[in-house]
């Protein structure tokens, strides 16, 4: 919690500067001021954490500052200090929103144990304002998702069909072209704009124009050049060749999968102009990584693997990268080490054009 900050509001200057020196040595930021109307006026200008106010003053009463606190800023804490003290005001101030109510003349001790105490109300007050909001948002958001998902997929899934019958019918239209481009990067962008959002975890609130509030997004990155490419993911077990096109189409990626060597072979045989990147697991039930590895260089001398594997197989795993493989990535992996290492791939390492 940032440093926190008390006004000081009292008419009478020796109960003000009683008050600071009393809490001048507890890391608090102090302001004093002599009366309601001033703190109002400080208020509209300065956000304070904490007022301490005395009840009886002769412009704005504590009773009546508190009141007007409130209205426009609910989440201020107000603490009244009085040396007229009666069962009826102590009600209406808590019925108000005073935090406490304190009696002159004033213990210090007392008076530093309640300030305290009153900080700790506030932070837990804020921490379950920020839970609650991470609660309602993370609803919305898992909401959006799911029902934007759907359409999405459809429209990206369709974009691709419409791109294939052109291909098929040998229609060379620019223009259509451009537009189904146009709408493919779109979708792109929505999906890339709902992951982020899922990947927020603490939900920021930023101002903008008009007194409206919006989500504040992370600075917004480059979408992975080869959102075009297929990932060719060999994996003989079925569960995390699931799990990893999971993960990958997540972020985008169009999967191939295989689940053996021999199968591997045969789909970069037929496909190798479309596999932007081999993710390998080394340990294969017809063969071992670098024998697949060394399979599908003959196919295409460029191409580009990413060895995975759950073994002890340093020396293999080296040889495999001096032999052309591109990076290692040991299991167990999760989702975000999974994407890095591939979204690095792509970005830094992009697979360099085919000439015909």
């Amino acid at each position: 919690m940032p440093q926190p900050k008390i006004l000081i509001v009292d008419d009478d200057f020796a109960s003000r500067l009683l008050l600071k020196k009393a809490l001048q040595d507890e890391n608090y930021q102090l302001s004093t001021c002599s009366d309601g109307t001033e703190a109002l006026e400080i208020l509209n200008k300065h956000r304070y954490d904490l007022v301490l106010t005395d009840l009886v003053m002769e412009s704005v009463g504590g009773l009546e500052l508190l009141e007007k606190i409130k209205s426009f800023d609910a989440d201020i804490s107000v603490m009244l200090l009085t040396g007229y003290a009666s069962v009826e005001t102590a009600i209406e101030a808590v019925r108000l929103g005073a935090i406490d109510y304190i009696i002159k003349p004033i213990n210090i001790s007392e008076l530093r144990m309640r300030v305290k105490k009153a900080f700790e109300q506030l932070d837990l007050k804020r921490r379950l304002q920020e839970a609650e909001r991470a609660i309602t948002f993370n609803a919305t958001v898992a909401r959006a998702n799911h029902e934007i998902n759907q359409p999405l997929t459809v429209i990206i899934s369709a974009v691709d069909m419409v791109k294939l019958e052109l291909e098929k019918a040998q229609v060379e239209n620019g223009r259509v072209k451009s537009y189904l481009e146009l709408m493919s990067k779109a979708s792109q962008r929505i999906a890339h704009i709902l992951r982020k959002m899922r990947e927020i975890s603490n939900p920021k609130i930023q101002d903008i124009p008009h007194g409206m509030k919006m989500i504040e997004l992370h600075p917004d990155e480059t979408i992975p050049l080869a959102h075009g490419s297929y990932i060719l993911v060999i994996e003989d077990e079925e569960n995390l060749r699931k799990i990893s096109r999971e993960m990958l189409e997540s972020e985008g990626y169009k999967i191939i999968t295989a689940g053996t060597g021999k199968e591997s072979i045969e789909i970069f045989q037929k496909d190798k102009n479309a596999i932007g990147l081999v993710i390998l697991d080394y340990n294969l039930p017809d063969a071992n990584g670098l024998e697949v590895l060394e399979s599908l260089q003959k196919i295409d001398p460029e191409v580009r693997v990413l060895l995975t594997s759950g073994f002890n197989v340093g020396d293999e795993i080296e040889e495999a990268l001096q032999r052309g493989a591109l990076d290692f990535l040991s299991k167990p992996f999760n989702r975000n080490q999974l994407l890095q290492v591939v979204n690095d791939l792509f970005e830094k390492r992009p697979r360099p054009e085919k000439k015909n």
